[in-house]
């Protein structure tokens, strides 16, 4: 188990950083912290496809991990892609994460209570999911379990927050 879970947000101005980080500790029953690392990520930009390169962005961050056995996990407002993909809503690289919002909106400004819950719920479940496999666990053939591969946002809101009972065993294991 990693010593400490960093977030370091880069922009997602319209998310309720508190509650979705109190809602991740609660799930896995761990605790987070919050730091500012990278501030920056236009190195990452490619014009051509108006994305940002997923992994490019994690190579970099792995200068910020605090170090021995802590985990960085990076929550931005951009459009990630990586390479074979045409969007992607999140990457783990191992000790650090990136979930972008951007595809996560229901629509272009969050305005109502049900959109800001609705952009919660599907950013809280990606950020379990990645940090699943940052603590080893492969994806789930179960369509509602949290480590199941969401294709589009529908497989997102379809899927559960939580693991599945093989899925839970897994992670209880490599703790």
């Amino acid at each position: 188990m990693p010593k400490n879970i960093y977030f370091s947000f880069v922009g997602c101005n319209e998310l309720d950083k508190v509650s979705i980080l109190q809602e991740v500790e609660k799930i896995l029953n761990i605790k987070v912290k919050v730091i500012s690392s990278v501030k920056d990520i236009e190195f990452a930009y490619n014009p051509h496809r108006k994305q940002y390169l997923a992994s490019e962005i994690l190579k970099y961050a792995k200068k910020f991990v605090p170090k021995d056995k802590n985990i960085l996990f990076l929550l931005i407002d951009k459009d990630l892609y990586e390479e074979g993909f045409n969007y992607i809503f999140g990457e783990s690289a191992g000790n650090v994460c990136v979930v972008s919002i951007h595809r996560f909106k229901p629509c272009t400004k969050i305005d109502t209570e049900q959109e800001k819950e609705l952009l919660k719920e599907r950013t809280v479940k990606t950020i379990i999911h990645e940090l699943g496999h940052s603590f080893g666990l492969p994806h789930c053939d179960d369509p509602t379990c949290v480590m199941y591969f969401s294709n589009w946002v529908g497989d997102t809101d379809h899927k559960s927050k939580y693991f599945c009972k093989k899925c839970k065993e897994k992670f209880v294991n490599y703790r």
